[in-house]
């Protein structure tokens, strides 16, 4: 589990035992993707391999995985040859074989070839659409590359120096007081806004689980509520935009819930008590996901009684997430001018 995590639910008083198993899970998963591509480059390995990454998003790369959940990917592109992005896609063909896999996520957003300068170049207007705006953020707040990881290190950096270019020189004069960065936080709540309005039109077209209501209300909503802590205490942490790449490059990779759960000791009292509401129905929904009542919330096993049952459940672990975050975000000192001054306007 996360050091930052661990230190603030030892801070609270509560054990996070899903989240704990989820963790060790997690990195076997990581180490037998790397190791089993590792072994798939050993007796031939392009030349310019350190020029494209195998990218890993979702629990796995948030240390939330367990042996059912679903492995999202891409392959990272940032100018090897054509020949070398064929033998990434089919060498992780063959791996993924060898490891549980649940459903992927669509809109074409996995287990496609992204051309890594699109990422970086095209953010805003109409070239920047919801897969690519997805894969951007979710590079930033939730990805593991398994293989060299030049590339993923290299594309992380160019997205950062973009959305910090406003605050730097020539825009800016070197030492100038640190600001909250705008322009990354209107693409995070763009990002959480896509979430919601796509989730809305798969429930409209019938596409609809228990599954995914309770994910977006709980992992989804912290995936926007970790990197948003980060992005708000920007001028809190550092004094001037010098450090500003370096800062949100640091922050951004721990895991969303660590992001949010790393300044606890900052906090009020009350905010605490919220942040150990909000750990340990956030530790209890994970539990879920690693056993047999996934496939409940689903769906696809048990009868009415019981997936109803468990969706009640869901929602009021979702709603007292959401009353936590309210607390923390709305009223406690660390958060609350600078989410008012920012989040919405």
């Amino acid at each position: 589990m996360h050091s930052d995590l661990a230190k603030a639910a030892k801070l609270i008083g509560i054990e996070l035992p899903a989240l704990k198993e989820a963790s060790v899970t997690s990195e076997r998963l990581l180490s037998g993707y790397e190791n089993a591509l590792k072994k798939e480059f050993s007796k031939d390995k392009p030349d310019d391999l350190e020029n494209t990454d195998i990218v890993l998003c979702g629990s796995i790369a948030r240390e939330e995985c367990s042996f059912q959940s679903d492995c999202d990917y891409y392959v990272l592109q940032n100018g090897a040859s054509p020949n070398t992005t064929r033998k990434l896609i089919e060498a992780m063909e063959r791996v993924e074989k060898d490891f549980p896999i649940g459903e992927r996520g669509g809109q074409n957003v996995f287990s496609e070839i992204v051309v890594a300068a699109n990422l970086y170049e095209s953010i805003g207007l109409e070239s920047d659409t919801n897969a690519n705006m997805t894969r951007r953020i979710l590079l930033l707040s939730e990805s593991k590359p398994v293989t060299l990881g030049t590339t993923h290190t290299t594309v992380i950096d160019n997205i950062l120096e973009r959305y910090c270019a406003d605050y730097l020189p020539p825009n800016r004069s070197k030492g100038s007081p640190a600001k909250v960065p705008r322009y990354l936080l209107n693409d995070l709540v763009r990002y959480w806004r896509t979430m919601a309005v796509d989730f809305g039109t798969k429930r409209w077209r019938g596409s609809d689980s228990n599954l995914r209501l309770a994910k977006l209300r709980i992992t989804r909503k912290i995936l926007f509520a970790g990197p948003l802590a980060t992005v708000l205490l920007t001028d809190q942490k550092i004094k001037t935009n010098d450090h500003l790449k370096s800062y949100l490059k640091k922050s951004l990779v721990a895991p969303p819930l660590a992001q949010i759960a790393k300044h606890v000791d900052l906090m009020s009292k009350e905010s605490q008590r919220a942040m150990k509401v909000l750990l340990q129905n956030y530790d209890q929904f994970i539990g879920i996901l690693s056993g047999d009542k996934r496939d409940v919330l689903k769906c696809i096993s048990g009868d009415s009684k019981s997936r109803e049952e468990l969706k009640e459940q869901c929602q009021v672990m979702g709603d007292n997430i959401q009353s936590s975050l309210e607390q923390i975000f709305y009223k406690d000192a660390l958060f609350k001018n600078t989410f008012q001054k920012y989040a919405v306007f």
